[in-house]
């Protein structure tokens, strides 16, 4: 871990302009990590930017950005980047589109881009790695778990913003520390921000209490859809796509439902099923532990993690969710 920790100092240490990137649609993670590269390397005295394709999300509109956030490639102007950080992304399919026709083009002759290097920090199991330098940690809770002990490395203090970006991340991909990825290291790294003064109180009610009253009667919409399938052992929701056009909603008011499955007594597997289009739909799996529902979500092109991933069907969701309810129960 320390060699590619100081390949990373190296790196970041040297680049004048640094753009941070991460996956289509972010969650806490993608935007606690991204938002900490960036404090990161505007420490170490780059000129930085943020890319993210639909802005800030709503649920994190409260999160300081250390520098100027754009949502495509073309508002960068003249302005061309020596580095790209790539945090929580385990695809090159699950980048902006802009950067990823960037990315494609880089190993043509004529390719722009040739000269900047290009990083990618994650956790996903599915990452084969896929920058010029990539540090992958598959058992890490979070990608900014990952960040936050590239931060310690490079001796810059968790503290005020940077110490909130992380929090975010960490918090966010194990469910409050509940799920079966917090390890004694994340709980450590919580603990070694909250002795630097982070205020957990006050970020938990920035946090959680940001809902409105649309999104809390769609939850309670979904929780009386609910099927169960397997005998119990399986909680299907489907999210037709006028439910978010009927209550003004976005597909980001829907994240986390899908976790909210696995508490009911006896479900091993989640299976969320969202419309897109008539015959597109998006599917998010969660399961306790004991199947591995990244396996399920490769069988369609997705991934993710043993206990959490995704993938997109070209099929309306009932058939999508018939067809991915057969393959979660040949793995019961």
């Amino acid at each position: 871990m320390r060699i590619i920790q100081d390949s990373l100092n190296e790196a970041i240490s040297r680049a004048e302009r640094a753009l941070v990137a991460t996956h289509v649609n972010p969650d806490g993670d993608a935007v606690g990590s991204a938002a900490a590269l960036a404090h990161i390397a505007l420490r170490r005295g780059a000129d930085v930017r943020i890319l993210l394709g639909e802005g800030l999300p709503t649920a994190f509109a409260w999160l300081s950005l250390p520098a100027p956030c754009v949502q495509s490639l073309r508002e960068l102007g003249a302005w061309t980047p020596d580095l790209l950080l790539l945090a929580d992304c385990g695809d090159i399919s699950r980048t902006e589109p802009d950067l990823r026709i960037k990315l494609k083009a880089r190993g043509l002759p004529d390719g722009d881009w040739q000269g900047i290097t290009f990083v990618t920090i994650d956790h996903h199991l599915s990452n084969g790695g896929f920058g010029d330098l990539n540090w992958v940690e598959a058992s890490r809770s979070s990608t900014g778990e990952l960040v936050g002990l590239l931060a310690e490395h490079m001796g810059i203090p968790l503290t005020g913003d940077l110490a909130e970006a992380v929090y975010l991340a960490l918090v966010s991909d194990t469910g409050n520390f509940s799920f079966a990825n917090t390890s004694s290291d994340t709980l450590a790294l919580a603990a070694r921000l909250a002795a630097g003064g982070f205020d957990i109180a006050t970020f938990t009610a920035k946090y959680e209490n940001t809902w409105n009253i649309a999104k809390m009667r769609l939850w309670g919409r979904l929780m009386t859809e609910i099927r169960l399938h397997a005998d119990g052992a399986v909680a299907c929701s489907l999210i037709p796509k006028r439910y978010l056009d009927e209550s003004g909603l976005t597909r980001a008011d829907l994240d986390g439902f899908a976790s909210w499955l696995r508490r009911l007594r006896g479900v091993r597997v989640g299976l969320l099923v969202r419309e897109d289009s008539p015959s597109r739909c998006k599917i998010s799996l969660r399961s306790v532990g004991d199947v591995n529902v990244n396996a399920i979500a490769a069988l369609y092109g997705g991934g993710g993690h043993a206990a959490a991933a995704g993938a997109e069907l070209a099929l309306p969701p009932e058939a999508a969710a018939k067809k991915v309810l057969t393959d979660i129960a040949a793995r019961l």
